[in-house]
Order: C-alpha cells, then sequence, then structure tokens
C-alpha cells in the first residue's frame, strides 16, 4: 500500500505539472497569433497611408473654400506687414510668394515678413488660443534664430513666434504640388517621406512631428507650441518609431517563465504537502 500511495503521488504531481506546460503552450500560442495579426494589420494600415499620402498629393494648384474672406496683395513681399484675423473668421492672405489661410478661435494680429528669394508657398495656419494674441511670421530661404540648414528642407523655414506667452493648439499645413516641388528642388521628391520639423533649441536639432496628408493635398502636423518650423524628405531609416501604447502587452518569453515559475511553485507546494502528510 506504501508503495501505490507513493506512487498515486508522483502521478499527481506529473499530471499537475503536464497541465499546467499545456496550459502555458496555449496561452503562448495564443499570444502569439494575437501580435501576429496586430502586427500585420499595423503594416497594411502603414501601407494604406503611404498610399494614401501618394494618392492625395496634389499636381494642381490648392482648392480654396468660397466664403473665405480674402486679402489679395499679389505684388507685394511682406515685410513687417501687419494684419488682423478676427476670431472665428477664415482669411486668406495672399502675397507674392506666401499665401497663408488662417483661422483663429481668438482676436489675432499678424505680422508677416516673407524672403523674397523663397518659391511661392501655400500655408494654413488654425490656431485656439486661451486668450487674444499677436503673432509673428517670417518666411526665409535660411533658418533664423541659429537653427542649421536642414539639407533635405523643401528650401524654406517658417517661423511663427508670439509675442507673449499663450496656452494654445494649432495646426499647421502645407500645400504639397509634387511636380513644383521636383522642379524647384531639380530632384524626385517622395512626398510619403515628407513631414514638418520644428528646430529643437534644446537638443540644437531638427525634430520630425507626426505628419499626414489630408484630402486636399496639405501636409498637416498638429502642435502646442510655435518654433522654426520647416518641411523635409525624411529618410527610410528617419521614420519616426510608433509610440507604445497600453495594448502593446508584454511579450510572449515573459508570459511562459511566468507561467513556468508558477508550475514550479504550485509542484513545490504539493510535493511538500504530501510529505507533509
Amino acid at each position: 500500500m506504501t508503495y501505490l500511495k507513493t506512487g498515486l503521488k508522483k502521478l499527481d504531481v506529473l499530471l499537475t505539472i503536464f497541465m499546467i506546460i499545456v496550459l502555458a503552450a496555449s496561452l503562448s500560442t495564443t499570444i502569439a497569433s494575437t501580435q501576429n495579426t496586430s502586427e500585420q494589420g499595423q503594416q497594411n494600415e502603414t501601407g494604406n497611408n503611404n498610399n494614401s499620402t501618394t494618392n492625395s498629393t496634389s499636381n494642381y494648384g490648392p482648392v480654396f473654400p468660397d466664403n473665405i474672406k480674402q486679402i489679395n496683395k499679389p505684388d507685394v513681399t511682406p515685410v513687417n506687414q501687419r494684419e488682423q484675423v478676427r476670431a472665428n473668421e477664415a482669411i486668406m492672405f495672399q502675397y507674392r510668394n506666401m499665401t497663408m489661410l488662417m483661422n483663429c478661435t481668438q482676436n489675432c494680429e499678424v505680422e508677416f515678413n516673407s524672403d523674397g528669394e523663397v518659391s511661392p508657398k501655400v500655408f494654413g495656419l488654425t490656431v485656439e488660443p486661451n486668450q487674444t494674441m499677436s503673432l509673428t511670421m517670417n518666411l526665409s530661404k535660411s533658418p533664423l534664430q541659429g537653427a542649421l540648414v536642414n539639407q533635405r528642407s523643401l528650401n524654406f523655414y517658417l517661423c511663427i513666434e508670439p509675442k507673449e506667452p499663450i496656452l494654445f493648439q494649432a495646426q499647421i499645413r502645407l500645400h504639397i504640388n509634387q511636380t513644383d516641388l521636383s522642379q524647384t528642388l531639380n530632384r524626385e521628391v517622395n512626398a510619403s517621406r515628407l513631414t514638418w520639423m520644428y528646430w529643437n533649441q534644446t537638443r540644437a536639432e531638427w525634430e520630425p512631428v507626426e505628419s499626414y496628408m489630408d484630402q486636399n493635398g496639405y501636409l498637416v502636423c498638429n502642435t502646442n507650441h510655435f518654433s522654426t518650423w520647416t518641411v523635409a524628405e525624411i529618410e527610410a531609416t528617419q521614420t519616426q518609431s510608433p509610440q507604445p501604447t497600453e495594448d502593446s502587452g508584454f511579450p510572449i518569453i515573459y508570459v511562459v517563465i511566468g507561467v513556468v515559475a508558477a508550475a514550479v511553485i504550485v509542484t513545490f507546494g504539493i510535493i511538500t504537502y504530501k510529505k507533509g502528510k
């Protein structure tokens, strides 16, 4: 009888270990399948986004809203040109080499300055500040405020600075005409690699900002600060890494290690309990 009881105890332990191992294998397979499906979905989404970016790029001029208020000064290169933007009123300022579509939720005073050497650009700026504000915009072919030249930029730098500290959310846009860009820069431009970048004074480097192409052919980014901005064509190896999310989960190896550790603890506990009896 003693040998029979001992054999049954060992059988209980083996069965327990076997069931835990089966559970761990099943769990690992499920997690691996889920992660592969997620990665494939992300790859398909990335591919669709790149195709959308390329397809949305316009080879024609931008289309402006019919009801937008227009200030047309096509023969003027703005220098200390002051303009007013009323709250919630869409307005377009058109100068010789700079067109700016603006919308602001508060009254805004803007001072425009433009370098005559910059090829014509069409920008859009939407701002939601916490108070009325005054902005200075400088469009130049060379960077201002000590920023370095970005070798892959579209040969413009847009410095936007508030005249007093404010809190706001903003959206900056640039109309992309791929044919004109390729001719102006004398090189083929890959629109799917274009991104907004700002000059990070602390790090003394150009910082890429998540950007996307909208249905009207504008490259768009969102920000809560103003600085010196440009649009650049980044290399494939410089693309921004995806940010981790709460749904990322733990790597499979951690799950397996945890299950195995639990199996060892349970087995040790069973053996100790059996010996005690």
